[in-house]
């Protein structure tokens, strides 16, 4: 199943990336996330053109998008032939193999681990909601954002990874749940790492030891991938933040900042744009992180184009400077315009700072944000490598996204003033969200200062003194050959994986292992109500609807059972015609007009799971509570104290 999830993965991007003729193993790395761009694309277009949502069309469409990629870039190439380049050394590709999977099997078991058993589920808030979509997208044969936004009353909703996850759930034939978490675990354990050695192999060169260091640091994050399976739960934000490490490389790729293979700008471009449209389809909020972190790359390409320019005596460079000052002018007003305007609604922002500035400033020191442990070894080779890029000079750019991202944090978590409502208003003011996208400006100075780390330590011991006896000293001199070298750095950087999977990471492990324990506690379904749930398909016929508390879990009588309810996520209704069902359905043989309703909506049966929520007590569901037979009600069904099925007798009988 898991493997299924991968290839989904992987085989339309690869097309694409074959089309247009990526290289090496960046045709790889950028698969994933070419993939995310193309099903977003062709969720979001499908429904103007009449065409449903499923495996035979996805994989037309890819087709499609691959032909007509493989076109531009053959006339474009037409006119300017691609540069002859060396290709990877088969060493690297041997690493970065071996490196993908061992890095893939590190975080699968970490996220497996947290997630307990295939079929789990996460008992949280806003599961309710996204495991509903997964079903409404399959029913309706559409995963489109406007479609996922009908579902909950609202204009749109971002729908890349709820496509994805029905695509998935068809192929294999297995539960929601199942094809949820082999979905979430090829994106923490494939999409991520990937996409991160993609972007810092753009800025640190094609070097086995960048490669190295780049999984292990992937694997070793306590905000993510983890984060985003433990806190929402935010699955759409799990795969745009996977996917923004590629977008960010293809970005400095395409502004010609890069490092490595630069195709035509033209197919540049069309690729960023690719990846650009795949991550604000998966969520808009990650969209305006990748704005936000290229600035300062842009700010860089202004500068080295001016400087090139300047002083600006002739009339080509004045006219030069001036175009240059005013795009990025327009740029940056067009973005501080963008950013007020793509937000959430002002009363659906209300997260607050959860801690004091010094103790924000420490925790980003530290790699340690929101009381997590802390990252010893990554905090010491990003210091290394944020002095390493400033004493470098030309990459100075890196350090600057760096602290794009930590700023975010820093008012997230600890500033309570007037920046903060403007700054993260994009996320809800929640330090969590933004916790989950330090690991992205974090990577690639870390990686930067590791692999200066591993020079002055190649260099030492070349530096063998005439005095330490022969055979010792041949040893220690043929330490300092490359593959010498490797063989004894990838026992040690185990080491550091498993350290760093002692602590900070099975913190985080643990933390989301809670959100998915199956219990009489749990927020969203015990045992008898999933077993209750189980048994729904064989009582409630097909065309009924169901109705319920949503906080308790009821709601997921459409997503695990495949009925319809009244309600697919706990704060929108649709109508009064369901607050009316909500508020007096136990009393409807009392009331006419609650029958109005109920026969309107073709209200059959009402699930009572008690009054343990997610969200404790809300008003105007009297009606659906501590419900008893009645003349109004039928007990049918129940299991243990707290799962019980009634059937609506008063409108029917």
């Amino acid at each position: 199943m898991i493997l299924l999830a991968v290839l989904v993965f992987i085989v339309p991007g690869l097309i694409l990336s074959l089309a247009i003729r990526i290289r090496g193993v960046n045709s790889v790395l950028l698969a994933p996330a070419f993939t995310v761009g193309i099903t977003g694309f062709l969720a979001a277009v499908f429904p103007f053109l009449g065409i449903s949502w499923g495996p035979v069309s996805l994989l037309l469409g890819v087709l499609v998008v691959a032909a007509v990629a493989w076109g531009i870039r053959y006339l474009v190439i037409r006119k300017r032939p691609d540069p002859e380049i060396d290709s990877p050394p088969r060493s690297l590709c041997v690493v970065v193999g071996f490196g993908a999977l061992a890095a893939a099997l590190v975080i699968g078991l970490q996220m497996a681990t947290a997630m307990i058993s295939p079929d789990s589920i996460s008992q949280t808030y806003d599961n309710v909601f996204h495991l509903n979509a997964v079903r409404w997208a399959m029913e309706t044969r559409d995963a489109s954002p406007l479609n996922l936004g009908a579902l909950t009353g609202i204009s749109a909703y971002p729908a890349g990874w709820h496509g994805l996850v029905a695509i998935i759930c068809e192929l294999s034939g297995s539960t929601i749940p199942v094809a949820v978490n082999a979905t979430n675990l090829a994106i923490g354990a494939v999409v991520w790492p990937l996409g991160c050695l993609y972007m810092v192999q753009s800025v640190a060169g094609h070097r086995i030891s960048v490669a190295i260091f780049s999984f292990i640091f992937a694997a070793g994050f306590s905000t993510f991938p983890m984060l985003m399976i433990d806190w929402g739960v935010l699955y759409p934000n799990l795969l745009s933040i996977s996917v923004l490490p590629a977008a960010l490389g293809l970005a400095f790729t395409a502004m010609g900042l890069g490092h490595h293979y630069r195709p035509n700008s033209l197919v540049a471009w069309l690729s960023l744009g690719v990846v650009v449209a795949g991550v604000a389809l998966a969520h808009p909020s990650t969209f305006m992180a990748f704005l936000a972190f290229s600035v300062p790359a842009i700010v860089a390409v202004y500068y080295l184009n001016v400087r090139g320019s300047w002083p600006p005596r002739s009339p080509s460079n004045r006219r030069r400077v001036v175009v240059l000052s005013l795009a990025l002018l327009a740029g940056f007003v067009g973005l501080t315009i963008l950013w007020g305007y793509l937000r959430p609604p002002a009363d659906a922002a209300t997260w607050g700072v959860v801690e004091t500035p010094p103790q924000a400033i420490g925790e980003l020191l530290f790699n340690a944000p929101l009381g997590r442990p802390t990252l010893g070894v990554l905090s010491l080779c990003l210091a290394v490598g944020l002095i390493r890029l400033w004493v470098d000079k030309s990459r100075r750019w890196l350090i600057g996204m760096y602290w794009v991202g930590a700023l975010f944090f820093f008012l997230a978590a600890g500033f309570n003033a007037e920046p903060r409502w403007f700054v993260t208003g994009v996320w809800y003011f929640d330090s969590y969200r933004l916790a989950a996208l330090l690991p992205v400006v974090t990577i690639g100075p870390s990686v930067i200062g590791a692999v200066y780390l591993e020079d002055i330590l190649r260099r030492r011991l070349a530096k063998i003194p005439d005095s330490v006896p022969a055979r010792y000293g041949r040893i220690a001199k043929s330490m300092t050959s490359r593959r010498a070298f490797a063989m004894l750095a990838v026992p040690a950087l185990a080491v550091i994986v498993l350290v760093a999977q002692l602590g900070p990471v099975s913190f985080a492990v643990e933390r989301a292992h809670w959100q998915y324990k199956n219990s009489e506690h749990s927020g969203l379904l015990s045992p008898d109500e999933r077993r209750l749930l189980a048994r729904l398909p064989g009582i409630v016929e097909s065309g009924a609807t169901i109705a319920g508390l949503p906080s308790s879990g009821t709601s997921l009588a459409y997503a695990l059972s495949d009925r319809a309810v009244i309600q697919p996520h706990i704060l929108t209704t649709h109508g009064s015609d369901v607050d009316v069902i909500n508020a007096g359905l136990k009393d409807a043989a009392t009331f006419p007009s609650v029958c109005e309703s109920v026969r309107k909506l073709n209200v059959r049966y009402v699930l009572d799971f008690g009054t343990r929520t997610v969200t404790g007590t809300l008003a105007g569901y009297g009606g659906v509570m501590d419900l008893e037979p009645n003349e109004s009600l039928k007990l049918i069904d129940s299991e243990g104290p707290s799962a019980r099925l009634f059937r609506v007798t008063a409108c029917w009988e």
